[in-house]
């Protein structure tokens, strides 16, 4: 399923070709979801997520309106919403201005754009954490914020 005509690349980081580039999944304001939501590609998300959210190389992309509270593991996670919870990102994880983070994030990549709020432990992973798939919250490094 696609949305618009245009293949449009939402995957703004250094991933490569491995990175997904078309918008499969799209959750719209006024939804909300208690449970477990599954992903493969890109998922948007406008809505209200409560519960734990997976992908094994997917980007999930929080907009503006989005409103997360979960346990987060994907390729990689940009924030424009706000998120409460975990998040596990195997590749990068972006806040953006708009973006709000409560809670800890285990990646090799954090980016933090100016005006973007992050309350919470970074955990940065290496290449060997990247290897063996997702890791557990127990693993890599401490940097606090």
């Amino acid at each position: 399923m696609k949305f618009g005509g245009n293949k449009t690349n939402y995957y703004s980081g250094s991933g490569g070709s491995e990175s997904p580039t078309d918008l499969r999944s799209f959750l719209g304001e006024g939804t909300d979801i208690n449970g477990e939501v599954k992903f493969t590609e890109i998922m948007r998300v406008d809505a209200a997520i409560s519960g734990t959210i997976n992908s094994d190389q997917g980007s999930l992309l929080v907009m503006e309106r989005g409103r997360v509270k979960a346990t987060i593991q994907a390729g990689t996670v940009e924030v424009s919403g706000i998120v409460e919870g975990t998040i596990t990102a195997k590749n990068a994880v972006r806040i953006h201005p708009t973006g709000r983070v409560y809670g800890d994030i285990y990646t090799p990549t954090l980016i933090i754009e100016q005006g973007a709020l992050f309350d919470g432990k970074c955990h940065m992973l290496d290449g060997k954490d990247q290897k063996k798939g997702m890791v557990e919250p127990t693993a890599g490094a401490v940097a606090k914020s």
